[in-house]
């Protein structure tokens, strides 16, 4: 007869059991989605023209090339404290092979020269978030980089001990300072009226994240981002917001245990967001999550409530230098200001 298995041995067979099918269904998140990921690598590094960039063209001198959405180009001359001034206008076009950008054509306007000439065609060598290098006949390699007023911030922010299997508030949250006042989208676990909550952070909630950790159960994490950067992360909480709120969660049932599935809900939101990061300039020290991976010891260590929790203590970790403290950070975002989408 089948010895039947005692209370330890049995709770530690369910607690396999859950991590195994958390595992398997991770895996298969991440298989189906392989293709799609690489189509968003290859999409999210689009080469987009549009805005301000600067070239430095002297030890004193700069020029300002606008461009619009219609094709316009306006070229502006810097110097010193001096108000940039226009020196010329141009169309523009991009010329693509295969959907890869590989240069752009200008044809000046009226009595107008782009470049010493009426018509003239740079090649793009490379580019990414901020930044273009480009081949001006006549010129040479030069490199632009983006021009932006306004400023971004990434801040991961999680604790322990908040919930009643030890696990917490974990939830990354986008900002953009324009004109002073910063626009805060948040998206994650969160405590609301002393219960667990999934789905888009209140102010009133995220308020209380943004500050440093005081202890061991708590990690925040504040960086500056590009606008690029700002985007691609707003689009994961933004294609997250809209799965709450049509019920379309991809786990949404599970055991009350720390490997519930739909903890990997959440698991899946801070990996997207982090991983945007580098797309396109990789600039962020990452760690991977992949439960495939036997390497990835962090998701082998820790059950799914608790590893945004330490992705964001291993991020902190691998990013400190980047980390905005406390006072530079209040300076930057005053909370009165922000603005309630």
């Amino acid at each position: 007869m089948a010895s039947i298995p005692g209370p330890t041995n049995l709770a530690l067979r369910v607690k396999y059991i859950m991590k195994l099918t958390a595992i398997i269904s991770l895996l298969a998140m991440i298989v189906l989605g392989s293709t799609a990921n690489t189509l968003a690598q290859e999409k999210s590094c689009l080469f987009d023209i549009v805005g301000t960039w600067k070239a430095q063209v002297s030890s004193t001198e700069t020029r300002l090339y606008q461009f619009d959405e219609k094709g316009v180009v306006t070229v502006l001359s810097a110097a010193g404290a001096a108000e940039p001034h226009q020196i010329a206008t141009a169309k523009y076009e991009v010329n693509s092979d295969l959907g890869k950008p590989e240069s752009i054509s200008f044809t000046a306007s009226g009595k107008n020269k782009i470049f010493g000439a009426v018509k003239k065609t740079m090649k793009l060598v490379n580019y990414d978030d901020t930044s273009i290098t480009c081949d001006i006949p006549g010129m040479g390699t030069t490199r632009w980089t983006r021009v932006d007023s306004d400023r971004y911030f990434l801040v991961l922010s999680a604790r322990k001990d908040e919930f009643y299997d030890s696990s917490g508030t974990a939830f990354p949250m986008v900002i953009k300072l324009a004109g002073g006042t910063p626009t805060i989208d948040a998206f994650g676990v969160y405590l609301t009226k002393g219960v667990r909550a999934f789905g888009a952070v209140p102010p009133d909630v995220y308020k209380n994240y943004l500050r440093e950790a005081k202890n061991d159960s708590e990690t925040t994490l504040r960086v500056e981002i590009n606008s690029r950067q700002y985007e691609r992360a707003l689009t994961v909480i933004k294609e997250w917001e809209r799965r709450a709120r049509e019920g379309a969660l991809l786990y949404t049932t599970g055991a009350e245990t720390l490997d519930d599935p739909t903890y990997l809900n959440n698991v899946l939101v801070v990996k997207a967001v982090t991983e945007s990061l580098n797309k396109c300039t990789a600039d962020f020290n990452l760690y991977t999550l992949n439960y495939v991976i036997k390497d990835d010891w962090l998701s082998d260590k820790y059950p799914s409530a608790f590893v945004p929790f330490y992705l964001f203590k291993e991020l902190r970790q691998r990013n400190e230098a980047r980390h905005i403290p406390d006072q530079k950070f209040q300076e930057l975002v005053h909370l009165p200001n922000v603005a309630i989408r």
